[in-house]
């Protein structure tokens, strides 16, 4: 009865405060970690930096940690200007390794550099290009701190914890965990491109909430922002429509409905094209695995959503060589336009986000030039029937295949008629809440490489 009323006219901490003045220090303990236990705990907001390391020798890398733990040691990254120690480390599920580092850097060890970011005091990343010197300095903690780094053994990925270490120190301790982990040669880069980040914030079901933009056509055009309600359609409207034709996407906002146990609740997750992801609400470990199973997926996947726009820049110049007239932007933008109405007319837009529109058009684009390569006659692939419909541009559809045959694969241009027949029949095959139906779709059904 004392305890109804305790909780029912006082706060948590007043609650919390009456139990430990009334019973000893090992009862309080463990009736607190049976709360946990029961109710799960509180979590922290995700501020974490990925890298991709090549796969890690689990055994390898537990057993360096267990003879260097409380061990003062300079970490393998070769550099004499910083110091570490590690503190602590625990291991999961036989893959999965949490590490705690102390270090210590010179203040030299901070470059301004023009891509580079830094942390604000309300958690946000901000452009470093944007701050002076001295501001920079303000916002960036130097000397002593502690980074916490989670490896992926199998995945080949780390996750490294407070991006306010430099990214000298990031790199080394990138680099002494390969070589403590015996890392295999795959050491792929990580910079995501605006498809992928799209992809993410599909797979997470996400509502688009902001888009940031760079790498423009105009070289005179630096960056580009937009933040919005998540129920705001962002992606068509007038003021971003100049962005997302001349720039690229560098990070992608977007609402996650996140259940830690206690019930869905509304996160902001960030994603930056460098691998670093944040959110806005304290979450738990099993965040970070849902993250980076996600970003596996992606890897997996990503010769399926390379963007457009890119796949025209392969052949634009070339297919415009010889022209007195340089239509290359009315031709760039008529096969965006093209493979837009493909979206228009046969994802369902209750199903995706529309934000995530550009990562649908990318997919249609791949597949059908991976089709455009096959002998469709053959036995070998499915035997379709008669297109259900037409492509509303068609014309500029087929001028896209025959113009990549051409100038990029070298071979002979696709019969336009038999290939949509079998675009049209993978795009059907599925349903369409992610573009990964559609793409393992293909892979099953014409036994395309991963």
């Amino acid at each position: 009865m004392l305890c109804e009323v305790l909780i029912l006219e006082n706060r948590k901490s007043d609650f919390l405060s009456k139990i430990k003045s009334n019973v000893e220090t090992e009862e309080y303990q463990s009736f607190l970690s049976q709360m946990f236990e029961e109710h799960g705990e509180k979590g922290d907001r995700v501020n974490l930096q990925f890298y991709r390391t090549g796969e890690l020798s689990f055994e390898s890398l537990v057993g360096k940690l267990a003879d260097e733990v409380e061990q003062e040691t300079m970490t393998d990254g070769g550099d004499s200007r910083y110091s570490s120690l590690i503190t602590d480390y625990e291991t999961h599920d036989g893959q999965v390794v949490d590490i705690q580092f102390r270090l210590s850097d010179e203040p030299s060890d901070l470059e301004l550099t023009e891509d580079g970011y830094v942390e604000d005091v309300d958690g946000d990343r901000v452009d470093i290009s944007e701050l002076g010197l001295e501001d920079y300095e303000k916002v960036v903690k130097t000397n002593k701190y502690s980074v916490e780094v989670r490896a992926y053994t199998d995945a080949g990925l780390i996750a490294v914890s407070n991006s306010k270490a430099s990214t000298t120190l990031q790199k080394a301790l990138r680099q002494s965990l390969r070589k403590w982990g015996d890392a295999d040669a795959g050491n792929e880069g990580f910079l995501l491109k605006e498809t992928e980040l799209l992809l993410m914030q599909n797979l997470m079901d996400g509502d688009n909430s902001g888009l940031d933009f760079g790498g423009f056509l105009d070289k005179n055009l630096k960056t580009a922002k937009y933040r919005g309600d998540r129920n705001e359609t962002l992606s068509r409207s007038p003021v971003l429509s100049p962005a997302r034709e001349q720039g690229t996407i560098t990070q992608a906002r977007f609402y996650h409905m996140y259940d830690d146990g206690t019930g869905p609740r509304p996160v902001q997750v960030r994603v930056y094209h460098d691998g670093h992801i944040s959110s806005s609400k304290p979450t738990k470990p099993d965040f970070v695995d849902t993250v980076t199973e996600h970003f596996l997926t992606v890897f997996k996947y990503r010769d399926y959503i390379q963007p457009l726009d890119e796949l025209i820049s392969e052949f634009i110049d070339d297919r415009f060589r010889d022209e007195l007239y340089s239509g290359e932007d009315s031709y760039r933008s008529n096969k965006m336009q093209a493979f837009g109405s493909l979206v228009d007319q046969y994802i369902n837009s209750n199903s995706f986000d529309e934000s995530e529109r550009p990562v649908f058009e990318a997919t249609f684009a791949n597949i059908g030039i991976e089709l455009s390569q096959l002998d469709l006659t053959s036995d070998e692939y499915p035997e379709v029937e008669e297109a259900s419909d037409r492509p509303e541009k068609e014309t500029d559809l087929k001028e896209f295949f025959e113009n990549y045959s051409d100038y990029v694969l070298k071979s002979t241009q696709p019969d336009f008629d038999n290939l949509w027949m079998h675009l049209e029949y993978v795009i059907n095959r599925q349903s369409h809440d992610s573009p990964i139906d559609i793409i393992e779709t293909a892979i099953e059904e014409y036994a395309l490489r991963e």
